[in-house]
């Protein structure tokens, strides 16, 4: 009877503690997988392009000032970006950091990407443009920690998308209130301050042996196990009793 509950209890401890994240991971893979199925999305670089008839480029009108270096060593400026679409302009960025030395939209630390969006199922195909509209100046402290990242919840994107007909959309969203496109699309721009999942991060920010391999799906399969060795040793001592009984 002892034993029984020991194994039981442990099973019960490690499998509830281990199903949150094991539920989220398998539906990440699950995500990941149609996200995979129904898009293509491909991250363009240069500052002007053409889609359908149509121009798209960034233009920028550069601050004076000194700037400062940022703590991976590239020299931040200030600009006024500002974002045309066959001559028209369709957005501005006033007062926002670029990487002086670096070319193309690399220069933009970040915060601007061209992508083209596939749709595979609908077989359309949609030019983004994905910009970050908060702005981030970091730098580096003697101590060595970094000062200017905005909080999370405070980061704040904007998408434009052009579709083949010539007609643009636009949407606003905060870092926590994406959808699961919005994520994808995040990722492939590279302006999210990290690589980010839609129900969890854990596939893209770690794996390793321990996180998600040893915890959560190994100590979910040994929850699992202990639960049916404490079952099988309840109707082990059923069987017993009754025989005793008879006997």
């Amino acid at each position: 009877m002892k034993k029984r509950m020991i194994f039981f209890v442990l099973g019960m401890v490690l499998f509830l503690a281990s199903l949150p994240m094991s539920t989220r991971l398998v539906m990440e893979l699950v995500h990941n997988q149609k996200m995979k199925r129904e898009y293509k999305i491909t991250n363009v670089l240069d500052t002007r392009q053409h889609f359908k008839g149509h121009t798209i480029e960034i233009n920028e009108t550069m601050k004076d000032g000194k700037g400062n270096v940022d703590p991976w060593g590239d020299q931040i400026g200030t600009a006024d970006l500002s974002v045309n679409m066959d001559g028209e302009e369709i957005e501005t960025l006033t007062n926002y950091p670029i990487q002086v030395r670096t070319e193309g939209l690399n220069r933009y630390s970040g915060g601007v990407a061209f992508l083209t969006l596939e749709d595979k199922k609908n077989r359309k195909t949609q030019f983004v443009i994905l910009l970050k509209e908060t702005r981030e100046f970091q730098k580096k402290l003697p101590n060595g920690d970094i000062t200017g990242s905005a909080p999370e919840d405070k980061l704040k994107y904007k998408v434009f998308r052009l579709d083949e007909n010539g007609d643009i959309s636009h949407e606003s969203f905060y870092l926590p209130e994406r959808d699961g496109l919005q994520t994808e699309l995040l990722n492939a721009g590279r302006v999210a301050p990290y690589p980010l999942g839609y129900y969890t991060d854990v596939w893209v920010s770690y794996p390793i042996f321990f996180i998600p391999f040893l915890f959560p799906f190994f100590t979910l399969i040994l929850g699992i196990i202990f639960i049916l060795v404490s079952l099988i040793l309840k109707s082990g001592g059923t069987h017993d009793t009754k025989q005793t009984i008879l006997e």
